[in-house]
């Protein structure tokens, strides 16, 4: 009887040691797969040859689980790839920031737009506008505040909207950062390019079957020194003259779409001076340009650039008169932002300041046989090629040519 207690206790114990050394494997394993997984390795096979079979199932459901997890893993990252490459490629501005003020997540956009090179904390956008930390660290979700940030003599308009979101028990808010200053010269744009079509179709309908009716007229009357031939031609010579003036306005509203090619901006600038300089009644001007980098490279359509260059130098030969000293002179640049600067300023004149705030607008001119279109045009290229056409007057008269990186 004391044998056989002896050996169900002996039985008992040893299989209790097994129990407890199969559990202490499998917990051993399933530890080792959580702290794998946690520390983002998932290059781990368990061994599925094994003896007895609960090993192998075990080990084949472990297995089964990193695989699982590895998917899901791989999963979250393209997505946040995929999520991470859309915000980058917006023009939008996005900035999201904790309680703290540091930034989780921004864009290349947002930080053009602050005018810095990297954004890691909200208290860096103190050296944009004063106190703009403090403001973005109250705002609350639904705030939309508008700032005007100054570049030399150039201004910004930023919109910044703010909302909030709660991610893994962090509170986090988002900016939305827009430059509503070109996106109010945009619609001004549109506004005049609608303007201008309605008004050029209207006349045209209207003058053209004046011009032919009374050109076939004018076959009719066999003595051209009559009253009558005299009359049908002055009318016919006014209708063409209509036609060509409102044929000119066209040009506003038919610029053709850009046709971006890579070229060096120095050989652009070189033709455009080059171009401007040869008449002798600008032997008195002198013309001075500068390219740095000398190898600087733009993506543009060449042509239309070109086009906006040789208006603002010729407006430049005329600001400063006819046989009249003076210097034109071309600059261009990369500013702390990577875009492409060029600027054309001359020692004419200075703009007066009513002039200045009508200069861009459609027909609106300050010389007697002007049109009024030129400048137009040229913002409307530039609008189109993806920069700005902007006027600073001092020191000197400006024009300015932006383009975005």
């Amino acid at each position: 009887m004391i044998v056989i207690t002896i050996i169900i206790t002996i039985a008992w114990a040893t299989t209790t040691w097994l129990l407890i050394r199969r559990n202490r494997r499998i917990n051993n394993r399933i530890k080792f797969l959580s702290e794998a997984v946690a520390g983002g390795d998932f290059s781990f096979t368990f061994p599925e040859q094994k003896r007895r079979r609960s090993d192998r199932v075990l080990a084949e459901s472990l297995n089964r689980v990193r695989e699982m997890l590895g998917k899901a893993r791989q999963e979250t990252i393209d997505k946040e790839r995929y999520y991470a490459q859309i915000l980058e490629n917006v023009r939008t501005g996005i900035v999201a920031y904790d309680e703290q003020g540091f930034v989780t997540q921004t864009n290349s956009a947002a930080a053009s737009l602050f005018g810095l090179p990297v954004l890691t904390h909200i208290r860096q956008l103190d050296r944009v506008s004063d106190g703009l930390a403090d403001m973005l660290l109250v705002a609350a979700a639904g705030d939309t505040r508008t700032l005007t940030l100054h570049y030399g003599e150039s201004n910004r308009q930023l919109s910044i909207q703010v909302s909030q979101s709660r991610i893994r028990d962090r509170n986090l808010r988002i900016l939305v950062v827009n430059d509503i200053h070109n996106e109010l010269d945009n619609k001004e744009i549109d506004s005049w390019i609608s303007l201008t079509r309605v008004l050029t179709h209207e006349i045209m309908n209207s003058v053209s079957p004046i011009t032919s009716l009374s050109e076939s007229l004018r076959t009719l009357v066999p003595d051209t020194s009559s009253e009558l031939y005299k009359g049908l031609d002055v009318i016919h010579s006014t209708g063409k003259g209509i036609e060509g003036f409102v044929e000119s306005y066209r040009q506003f509203t038919h610029i053709p779409t850009p046709a971006p090619t890579l070229f060096y901006v120095r050989g652009l600038v070189e033709r455009a001076v080059r171009l401007v300089q040869g008449g002798p009644e600008h032997s008195r001007i002198e013309f001075r340009w500068s390219v740095e980098p000398e190898d600087m490279l733009l993506y543009a359509d060449e042509n239309l650039v070109g086009r906006v260059l040789n208006n603002l130098l010729k407006n430049a030969v005329e600001a400063i008169g006819e046989g009249n000293d003076g210097w034109v002179e071309i600059h261009a640049f990369l500013n702390e932002r990577e875009d492409v600067i060029i600027e054309v300023s001359d020692s004419g004149d200075p703009i007066p300041p009513e002039v200045e705030e009508r200069i861009f607008i459609p027909f609106f001119t300050t010389k007697t046989d002007g049109s009024g279109i030129g400048l137009s045009i040229s913002r409307q290229i530039m609008r189109l090629s993806g920069g700005t056409l902007t006027l600073r007057t001092k020191p000197n008269t400006t024009f300015v040519m932006t383009f975005g990186s």
